[in-house]
């Protein structure tokens, strides 16, 4: 089995089981709708909270919500705001509830296809994206909305969310960027090249979704806006 079968095939098993229930992430009451990828089932977003720079005080952005867990994480520890999107309307709901339930009054969320519920003058200090990075054809048809959070077809998602993060980052800003080993990691460098940024990797787990993997947290910053 290779690895984009071995996800697809948790990806299904995710959605097996009677819902919503609740995970716990440290003090935070998590609950996970059908429809929604799963926290319980994959694990890079508990990796990549252990490598995320501090936000306390910043404006964050998260693309691809899913749950909300990170955005919930981030507006839990001390970010001044978090705003939260996502493509998938059932995972929009899921996330909203996910701030209800634990009173984040400083988390708000959209449905948007990447950036495009945001209003040109609205900017953050962080950008963040654990990204559907594991590479499939130009021409992959999406089987069902949950396949939006594993692939990105001919790698056009990255090169949107990579491009149009300029717009919406602020001077001194930064984009964190989840990526891992089974995606195409020399694919992004070459994209995020391409739109001028540094890059700096903030760390890399090993970790297992079947087979083993790892995970890797890039740091993307602008030279300009320095």
């Amino acid at each position: 089995m290779d690895q984009n079968a071995a996800s697809l095939k948790v990806l299904a098993d995710s959605q097996k089981t009677a819902f919503p229930y609740v995970i716990r992430v440290g003090k935070l009451a998590i609950e996970v709708h059908k429809n929604v990828f799963s926290p319980k089932h994959f694990n890079g977003w508990k990796i990549f909270h252990a490598l995320l720079p501090d936000t306390k005080g910043t404006d964050v952005l998260e693309v691809g919500t899913g749950t909300g867990v990170t955005a919930a994480y981030m507006a839990a520890h001390g970010a001044r705001s978090v705003m939260a999107l996502d493509i998938n309307p059932h995972a929009v709901k899921n996330a909203r509830t996910n701030a209800r339930r634990n009173s984040l009054k400083n988390m708000t969320v959209r449905e948007s296809n990447i950036f495009s519920a945001l209003k040109k003058t609205e900017t953050f200090d962080t950008i963040y994206w654990n990204t559907p990075f594991m590479y499939a054809p130009h021409r992959y048809k999406y089987r069902n909305v949950l396949e939006r959070g594993l692939f990105d077809p001919g790698y056009r998602i990255t090169d949107r969310f990579l491009k149009g993060c300029k717009k919406h980052l602020r001077k001194g800003g930064r984009v964190l960027f989840g990526t891992g080993n089974f995606g195409d990691i020399p694919r992004f460098l070459a994209l995020a090249k391409k739109h001028g940024y540094r890059i700096k990797v903030l760390g890399v787990r090993k970790s297992r979704e079947i087979k083993p993997v790892t995970f890797d947290l890039y740091e993307l910053t602008l030279p300009s806006q320095r």
